[in-house]
């Protein structure tokens, strides 16, 4: 049967992002959504298995009986398996069509593979960290750290509390149950490992440092990618390296809110902190985001059920709109939800803007799926409000329209400043993935996609962005950090990094360690290291260690790559 697909976060499929190893994480990225009459078509009812194919590859799913999900589109959980159907295709822009992908489902009864199966079908070694690991010389006692910034979304909660017993995570109060998940993940590793063939071998820091170095010096096309995940200090000396070695850097705003950069690049952006909307703001609109799935404490204490100056009574002071293609967790707590086709944003934006601008007679008799009379009550909500604040997901970035849909939006905003308060900002997922884009402008002038291969920084989004780069096998040496690109990225261009030297940096065993020849651990930011993130909303935020470890941090990782680097480069000259 022929389908669309759409992929998303999931609450379940968050709680696991530092699980990859574990069969819990396969499970929650392996089903699949379909609506019951779609079922009913393909011959299948949930629990059993479909084969979902694209011209980009092919995976086995669970079915799950999604009656919130419209008929003739699948709904997939982000992950390996949605990815390994995704095609590398970014249209000049950097971000994939992780939504509105025509697909082909047949029901079939092939086995489910795991994670780790798929990396190794790709060429990939899974690695299973030994019994017993922890890291190194902890802080030994139990303590209390309180008022602690969350270092896993955009909304960098700063009101943690954490219970911690010699190292070990013991009770997170106040966080959500991402938060939970990666304060409280097993999945640390000690030391780095290299593979030898069909093998891994933990080697020292020492040694892992001079072969990364190696690596990235003697390359032709260097790519650091990733970023979101760490501190701006490392940004800063991660910048540095690109510059001396002449590689393209990227962010991953790139493949999920890169598109909104572009649009923001050409109509400006009107936004607010999060402490105005949660003071100010009587009518909030999630577009194409689902919050309680990705942002999960953003309505508790930014927005709809937060109390503010102007808002003494929080929930009761405030009306939520959500427009999404299917009834989501978000959705169910709307006061209005309008159900839009899938790929039918832009049409809807400009069909409100025209409402908005007094053009209600060129309106048709249904937009994108949306009934003229709905679209009529909605601008007269908006335009009746006090303040109004709009959120926007990676639906609008990842589907046909990309940064035109998040210029639309914009434009509608502005005409609603016309007559009103009104703003709008995009719902960042990873937890510094915005101190990327104030780093990256900061120091190379430009937001992501920068590439210092021409002796100055260029920057052009779907030729100088990681995805296009990975596409078209340029890279020769590539550094993950921040990221996981084996979960998140398109089959194609996973492909590629177990052809090169790929180098991973990052706290926990992920899928790119599987893809990696090389994966040095280090110090958590905002577990055993600290440093600086930025809000999804701009604002800075010191993001402390709440105890000490022998870990080396990302900083200092980097900072002797770098050094090891400039020896390398003086003895070639």
């Amino acid at each position: 049967m022929k389908l669309l697909m759409s992929s998303g976060r999931t609450p379940n499929q968050g709680a696991k992002l530092y699980y990859k190893d574990t069969k819990d994480y396969s499970r929650e990225t392996s089903y699949c959504f379909l609506n019951p009459m779609d079922l009913m078509e393909i011959g299948v009812e949930e629990g059993e298995h479909v084969l979902i194919e694209s011209t980009a590859g092919k995976t086995i799913f669970f079915v799950r009986e999604s009656p919130e999900t419209p008929a003739g589109v699948v709904f997939l959980p982000c992950g390996p398996y949605a990815n390994f159907i995704l095609h590398e295709f970014t249209h000049a822009t950097g971000a994939p069509d992780f939504k509105g992908m025509p697909v082909t489902v047949s029901a079939t009864d092939l086995p489910l593979l795991s994670a780790w199966d798929l990396m190794e079908e790709l060429g990939g070694l899974r690695y299973e960290i030994p019994a017993g690991t922890r890291i190194p010389d902890v802080e030994k006692g139990e303590k209390v750290v309180r008022n602690h910034a969350c270092p896993l979304c955009g909304c960098l909660c700063d009101d943690i509390e954490l219970h911690i017993r010699d190292g070990v995570v013991t009770d997170v109060v106040n966080g959500c149950l991402l938060s939970s998940g990666k304060f409280q993940s097993p999945g640390r590793m000690a030391k780095p490992i290299r593979r030898e063939g069909d093998a891994w071998k933990e080697i020292s820091f020492d040694d892992a440092i001079r072969s990364a170095a190696e690596m990235f010096a003697t390359a032709k096309r260097p790519l650091l990618y990733g970023w979101s995940g760490t501190s701006t200090e490392a940004m800063h000396i991660g910048l540095e390296i690109a510059e001396v070695i002449g590689a393209a850097m990227d962010n991953c705003s790139s493949e999920c809110h890169g598109p909104t950069i572009m649009a923001v690049q050409e109509v400006g952006h009107p936004g607010c902190t999060l402490g105005q909307v949660k003071n100010r703001a009587d009518v909030i609109v999630y577009w194409a985001c689902n919050p309680i799935a990705a942002h999960p404490r953003h309505m508790s204490r930014y927005s709809t059920f937060s109390t503010g100056a102007f808002r003494p009574e929080g929930r009761a002071d405030r009306m939520v709109i959500v427009v999404d293609i299917r009834e989501s967790e978000t959705a169910k707590l709307a006061d209005i939800f309008i159900q839009v086709k899938l790929g039918g944003d832009y049409a809807l934006f400009n069909a409100l803007r025209a409402i908005v601008r007094g053009k209600r007679d060129v309106i048709p008799n249904v937009v994108a799926g949306v009934e003229r009379s709905v679209l009529f009550n909605l601008a007269d909500i908006l335009l009746n409000a006090k303040f109004c604040s709009f959120f926007t997901g990676i639906g609008l970035t990842q589907s046909r329209g990309k940064y035109k849909n998040v210029r639309a939006g914009i434009e509608l905003v502005d005409e609603l400043n016309r007559y009103t308060k009104c703003t709008l900002t995009p719902l960042r997922g990873h937890w510094n993935v915005d101190g990327t884009n104030q780093i990256f402008s900061l120091t190379a002038g430009y937001p992501y996609a920068v590439d210092y291969s021409r002796g100055i920084v260029h920057y052009n989004p779907g030729e100088t962005s990681g995805v296009d780069i990975l596409a078209r096998w340029e890279a020769d040496a590539v550094l993950i950090l921040g990221t996981d690109l084996g979960a998140h990225f398109p089959r194609e261009t996973v492909t590629h990094l177990t052809k090169i030297n790929t180098v991973v940096l990052d706290p926990f065993i992920s899928l790119s360690t599987a893809v990696a020849k090389l994966h040095i651990p280090v110090a958590a930011v905002g577990i055993d290291a600290e440093g600086t993130a930025y809000r999804l909303d701009g604002v800075p935020i010191h993001v402390r260690k709440a105890f000490t470890s022998g870990m080396p941090s990302d900083e200092v990782i980097l900072s002797r790559i770098l050094e090891e680097i400039r020896r390398i480069k003086q003895r070639q000259k």
